[in-house]
């Protein structure tokens, strides 16, 4: 089996105590998630998710470390998600054409705007168990 790797960040601004979703356009299922992609030639995962983040997002991110990692199929491709605990100061998001919206919400909120896998991988991993 050969899979994609993507990193993904849990993005968190202690200072709001909330993190951010973003929601993918309608027309790529249109579902909320955390900013992340692909890891390209020659970048460390860290790098990765920070560009990543700095591409969907506009923010500057401080990767923590690997909250955990799922596989999934997407497009009938394999990918191995590798999500981080992520923060920034910031607040202010510049979102690319990738995502239509962007919200900072709390762990209440976050648990009823997400669904599928990364709802479950939320709960299984402790994801609402973490200081926001």
């Amino acid at each position: 089996m050969q899979a994609h790797i993507v990193v993904k960040a849990v993005l968190l601004n202690h200072a709001l105590g909330k993190a951010l979703l973003l929601r993918r356009n309608p027309d790529d299922f249109g579902n909320w998630e955390g900013p992340g992609g692909a890891v390209e030639e020659n970048e460390t995962l860290e790098e990765a998710v920070m560009r990543e983040v700095l591409e969907e997002t506009g923010l500057s991110v401080t990767p923590e470390r690997i909250l955990y990692a799922s596989l999934d199929s997407i497009h009938r491709k394999k990918v191995v998600f590798l999500v981080y605990l992520c923060s920034t100061t910031q607040e202010h998001v510049h979102l690319s054409g990738e995502h239509v919206e962007y919200r900072w919400v709390d762990k209440t909120e976050c648990e009823s705007m997400l669904h599928g896998g990364i709802a479950r991988d939320f709960k299984k991993y402790g994801v609402y168990g973490l200081e926001w």
